[in-house]
Protein backbone atom coordinates (compact mmCIF):
# COMPACT_ATOMS: atom_id res chain seq x y z
CA UNK A 1 0.00 0.00 0.00
CA UNK A 2 1.36 3.32 -0.79
CA UNK A 3 2.90 5.56 2.22
CA UNK A 4 0.68 8.87 2.40
CA UNK A 5 1.89 12.07 4.00
CA UNK A 6 1.00 11.59 7.35
CA UNK A 7 2.46 7.65 7.76
CA UNK A 8 5.40 8.93 6.18
CA UNK A 9 6.40 11.57 9.09
CA UNK A 10 5.47 9.07 11.87
CA UNK A 11 8.09 6.57 10.23
CA UNK A 12 10.54 8.89 10.28
CA UNK A 13 9.74 11.18 13.33
CA UNK A 14 9.96 7.39 14.80
CA UNK A 15 13.56 6.97 13.49
CA UNK A 16 14.52 10.39 14.76
CA UNK A 17 13.27 9.48 18.00
CA UNK A 18 15.60 6.39 17.99
CA UNK A 19 18.80 8.43 16.94
CA UNK A 20 17.89 10.80 19.57
CA UNK A 21 17.52 8.14 22.64
CA UNK A 22 20.45 6.34 21.14
CA UNK A 23 22.44 9.54 21.63
CA UNK A 24 20.81 10.58 25.48
CA UNK A 25 18.82 7.88 27.23
CA UNK A 26 15.52 8.95 28.21
CA UNK A 27 16.35 8.72 31.86
CA UNK A 28 19.21 11.08 31.52
CA UNK A 29 17.11 13.42 29.63
CA UNK A 30 14.34 13.32 32.38
CA UNK A 31 17.36 13.41 35.11
CA UNK A 32 18.46 16.87 32.94
CA UNK A 33 14.82 18.39 32.67
CA UNK A 34 14.74 18.23 36.60
CA UNK A 35 17.74 20.43 36.83
CA UNK A 36 16.42 23.15 34.72
CA UNK A 37 14.40 25.89 36.01
CA UNK A 38 10.74 25.46 36.43
CA UNK A 39 8.12 26.86 33.52
CA UNK A 40 4.79 28.02 34.61
CA UNK A 41 1.82 25.96 33.04
CA UNK A 42 -0.05 28.76 30.20
CA UNK A 43 -3.59 30.24 31.19
CA UNK A 44 -5.13 31.77 27.86
CA UNK A 45 -7.99 33.94 28.67
CA UNK A 46 -11.01 32.19 26.87
CA UNK A 47 -12.97 35.41 26.06
CA UNK A 48 -10.34 36.96 23.90
CA UNK A 49 -8.61 35.44 20.54
CA UNK A 50 -5.15 33.82 20.38
CA UNK A 51 -2.98 34.23 17.85
CA UNK A 52 -0.08 31.17 17.67
CA UNK A 53 2.65 32.56 15.06
CA UNK A 54 4.77 29.98 13.36
CA UNK A 55 8.40 29.87 12.23
CA UNK A 56 7.73 27.75 9.05
CA UNK A 57 11.18 27.57 6.63
CA UNK A 58 9.34 25.20 4.52
CA UNK A 59 6.02 23.87 3.05
CA UNK A 60 5.72 20.70 1.32
CA UNK A 61 2.41 21.55 -0.20
CA UNK A 62 4.57 24.97 -0.93
CA UNK A 63 7.65 24.85 -1.11
CA UNK A 64 10.49 27.69 0.26
CA UNK A 65 8.92 29.98 2.76
CA UNK A 66 12.25 32.11 3.81
CA UNK A 67 15.54 33.34 2.08
CA UNK A 68 18.69 31.91 2.11
CA UNK A 69 19.25 34.66 4.65
CA UNK A 70 16.28 34.30 7.09
CA UNK A 71 16.71 35.36 10.17
CA UNK A 72 15.24 33.43 12.80
CA UNK A 73 15.56 35.77 15.98
CA UNK A 74 13.83 38.63 14.02
CA UNK A 75 11.61 36.70 12.99
CA UNK A 76 10.98 35.74 16.81
CA UNK A 77 10.94 39.32 17.68
CA UNK A 78 8.36 40.39 15.03
CA UNK A 79 5.80 37.89 16.51
CA UNK A 80 6.14 39.00 19.96
CA UNK A 81 5.82 43.17 18.99
CA UNK A 82 2.47 41.93 16.88
CA UNK A 83 1.24 40.47 19.98
CA UNK A 84 1.41 36.89 19.46
CA UNK A 85 -0.01 34.74 22.11
CA UNK A 86 2.54 31.81 21.55
CA UNK A 87 4.59 30.84 18.73
CA UNK A 88 5.32 27.58 16.83
CA UNK A 89 8.28 26.47 15.95
CA UNK A 90 8.91 23.10 13.14
CA UNK A 91 11.39 21.11 14.09
CA UNK A 92 10.43 18.64 11.00
CA UNK A 93 13.96 18.76 8.96
CA UNK A 94 13.02 16.62 5.77
CA UNK A 95 9.69 18.31 4.93
CA UNK A 96 9.91 21.40 6.52
CA UNK A 97 13.60 21.93 7.29
CA UNK A 98 13.13 22.41 10.49
CA UNK A 99 15.19 21.84 13.75
CA UNK A 100 15.85 21.25 17.51
CA UNK A 101 18.25 23.68 16.96
CA UNK A 102 15.62 26.36 15.83
CA UNK A 103 13.53 25.73 18.73
CA UNK A 104 16.78 26.11 21.07
CA UNK A 105 17.73 29.64 19.47
CA UNK A 106 14.83 31.03 20.06
CA UNK A 107 14.09 29.58 23.27
CA UNK A 108 17.28 31.23 24.48
CA UNK A 109 16.23 34.71 23.31
CA UNK A 110 14.42 34.54 26.99
CA UNK A 111 11.29 35.99 24.83
CA UNK A 112 8.28 36.75 27.21
CA UNK A 113 6.07 34.38 25.04
CA UNK A 114 5.24 30.69 25.30
CA UNK A 115 6.88 28.73 22.77
CA UNK A 116 5.74 25.00 20.84
CA UNK A 117 7.30 22.63 19.00
CA UNK A 118 5.67 21.50 16.17
CA UNK A 119 6.40 18.03 14.65
CA UNK A 120 5.05 14.77 13.90
CA UNK A 121 5.60 13.04 17.31
CA UNK A 122 4.95 9.57 17.63
CA UNK A 123 6.67 9.32 21.25
CA UNK A 124 6.45 10.52 24.84
CA UNK A 125 10.43 11.08 24.57
CA UNK A 126 10.11 13.52 21.87
CA UNK A 127 7.86 15.56 24.26
CA UNK A 128 10.73 15.48 26.87
CA UNK A 129 12.90 16.39 24.40
CA UNK A 130 10.63 19.28 23.24
CA UNK A 131 10.93 20.96 27.15
CA UNK A 132 14.77 20.13 26.95
CA UNK A 133 15.26 21.96 24.05
CA UNK A 134 13.20 25.24 25.40
CA UNK A 135 9.41 24.32 24.80
CA UNK A 136 6.64 25.49 26.60
CA UNK A 137 4.28 22.78 24.73
CA UNK A 138 3.77 20.56 21.96
CA UNK A 139 1.56 19.96 19.05
CA UNK A 140 -0.15 16.55 19.06
CA UNK A 141 -1.79 14.71 16.23
CA UNK A 142 -4.43 12.61 17.38
CA UNK A 143 -4.37 10.37 13.92
CA UNK A 144 -0.74 9.24 14.42
CA UNK A 145 -1.62 8.30 18.04
CA UNK A 146 -3.65 5.67 19.44
CA UNK A 147 -5.50 6.13 22.97
CA UNK A 148 -3.09 4.69 24.92
CA UNK A 149 0.23 6.20 23.32
CA UNK A 150 -2.08 9.44 23.24
CA UNK A 151 -2.38 9.23 26.59
CA UNK A 152 1.22 8.98 27.98
CA UNK A 153 1.85 11.95 25.90
CA UNK A 154 -0.16 14.31 27.59
CA UNK A 155 0.92 13.02 30.77
CA UNK A 156 4.33 13.65 30.23
CA UNK A 157 3.18 17.39 29.39
CA UNK A 158 1.79 17.63 32.56
CA UNK A 159 4.46 16.13 33.84
CA UNK A 160 6.72 18.80 32.67
CA UNK A 161 3.74 21.38 33.47
CA UNK A 162 3.91 21.71 29.18
CA UNK A 163 0.75 22.66 27.28
CA UNK A 164 -0.21 20.51 24.35
CA UNK A 165 -2.67 21.30 21.48
CA UNK A 166 -4.68 18.22 20.43
CA UNK A 167 -4.64 18.53 16.39
CA UNK A 168 -7.96 16.68 14.76
CA UNK A 169 -9.13 16.73 10.97
CA UNK A 170 -12.30 14.48 11.56
CA UNK A 171 -14.85 13.80 14.08
CA UNK A 172 -13.47 10.52 15.06
CA UNK A 173 -10.13 12.50 16.04
CA UNK A 174 -12.45 15.08 17.62
CA UNK A 175 -14.75 12.46 19.38
CA UNK A 176 -11.13 11.02 20.78
CA UNK A 177 -10.17 14.71 21.50
CA UNK A 178 -12.86 15.07 23.70
CA UNK A 179 -12.61 12.23 26.15
CA UNK A 180 -8.61 12.92 26.64
CA UNK A 181 -9.98 16.32 27.27
CA UNK A 182 -12.47 15.16 30.11
CA UNK A 183 -9.93 12.52 31.03
CA UNK A 184 -7.55 15.55 32.49
CA UNK A 185 -10.24 17.90 33.71
CA UNK A 186 -7.87 19.33 36.34
CA UNK A 187 -5.18 20.64 33.80
CA UNK A 188 -8.29 22.07 31.67
CA UNK A 189 -5.82 25.35 30.89
CA UNK A 190 -2.75 23.14 29.78
CA UNK A 191 -5.20 21.60 26.62
CA UNK A 192 -6.07 23.02 23.49
CA UNK A 193 -7.81 21.82 20.89
CA UNK A 194 -7.11 22.19 17.52
CA UNK A 195 -8.72 21.65 14.08
CA UNK A 196 -6.64 21.49 10.91
CA UNK A 197 -8.34 21.77 7.67
CA UNK A 198 -5.55 20.93 6.08
CA UNK A 199 -5.94 16.75 5.01
CA UNK A 200 -2.47 15.86 6.32
CA UNK A 201 -2.72 12.36 4.33
CA UNK A 202 -3.26 14.27 1.09
CA UNK A 203 -2.19 17.84 2.34
CA UNK A 204 -5.72 19.14 0.43
CA UNK A 205 -6.76 22.01 2.11
CA UNK A 206 -10.67 22.23 3.24
CA UNK A 207 -11.76 25.45 4.64
CA UNK A 208 -15.48 23.96 5.51
CA UNK A 209 -13.72 21.72 7.71
CA UNK A 210 -13.55 24.27 10.24
CA UNK A 211 -17.19 24.76 10.19
CA UNK A 212 -18.16 20.61 10.24
CA UNK A 213 -16.66 20.51 13.02
CA UNK A 214 -17.62 23.39 15.21
CA UNK A 215 -20.71 21.74 16.72
CA UNK A 216 -18.62 19.26 19.36
CA UNK A 217 -15.90 21.83 20.17
CA UNK A 218 -15.32 21.34 23.73
CA UNK A 219 -16.83 23.99 26.38
CA UNK A 220 -14.47 25.96 28.19
CA UNK A 221 -11.38 24.71 26.29
CA UNK A 222 -9.38 26.72 23.53
CA UNK A 223 -10.08 26.30 20.47
CA UNK A 224 -8.01 26.68 17.14
CA UNK A 225 -8.31 26.69 13.78
CA UNK A 226 -5.34 25.63 12.15
CA UNK A 227 -4.03 26.04 8.06
CA UNK A 228 -5.90 27.87 5.10
CA UNK A 229 -5.87 31.24 6.85
CA UNK A 230 -4.67 33.83 5.22
CA UNK A 231 -6.10 36.83 6.32
CA UNK A 232 -8.78 39.17 8.51
CA UNK A 233 -12.13 37.57 6.79
CA UNK A 234 -10.82 33.98 7.74
CA UNK A 235 -9.91 35.24 11.13
CA UNK A 236 -13.60 36.75 11.41
CA UNK A 237 -15.15 33.42 9.76
CA UNK A 238 -13.80 31.02 12.33
CA UNK A 239 -14.64 33.37 15.70
CA UNK A 240 -18.21 33.39 14.53
CA UNK A 241 -18.01 29.25 14.50
CA UNK A 242 -16.66 29.26 17.80
CA UNK A 243 -12.89 29.19 17.27
CA UNK A 244 -10.75 31.74 20.25
CA UNK A 245 -7.08 30.94 18.17
CA UNK A 246 -5.88 30.69 15.31
CA UNK A 247 -2.30 29.35 14.15
CA UNK A 248 -0.69 30.75 11.37
CA UNK A 249 2.28 30.37 9.54
CA UNK A 250 2.86 30.39 5.72
CA UNK A 251 0.25 34.07 5.70
CA UNK A 252 3.40 35.85 8.22
CA UNK A 253 6.30 34.12 6.62
CA UNK A 254 5.57 35.48 3.36
CA UNK A 255 4.89 38.68 4.79
CA UNK A 256 7.30 41.62 4.68
CA UNK A 257 5.98 43.00 7.52
CA UNK A 258 5.05 40.73 9.79
CA UNK A 259 4.35 42.35 12.88
CA UNK A 260 1.93 44.66 10.64
CA UNK A 261 0.18 41.59 9.15
CA UNK A 262 -0.14 40.25 12.56
CA UNK A 263 -1.36 43.18 13.87
CA UNK A 264 -3.88 43.91 11.35
CA UNK A 265 -5.15 40.55 11.79
CA UNK A 266 -5.56 40.81 15.62
CA UNK A 267 -7.22 44.34 15.27
CA UNK A 268 -9.78 42.70 13.17
CA UNK A 269 -10.36 39.59 15.54
CA UNK A 270 -10.88 41.99 18.68
CA UNK A 271 -13.80 43.41 16.13
CA UNK A 272 -15.46 40.22 15.73
CA UNK A 273 -15.39 38.43 19.64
Amino acid sequence: MKENFLTAMASSSFRRYQQSSEALSENDLLESIKRMEPIEPIVLSKTDFHFITEIKKKSPSMGLLSEKNFDINAQAEQYTKGGASLISILTEPTQFSGSLEDLSTIAEMKLDIPLMRKDFLVHPYQVSEARYYGAHGVLLIIGMLNDELLEKMVLRCLEHDMFAILEVFNQSELDRANDMIKKTDGAIDSLLLGVNCRDLKSLKVDFTNFEKLANDLPENTICVAESGLYGSNDINKVIKMGYRAALIGTSLMQSADPQATLQKMKAAASKSI
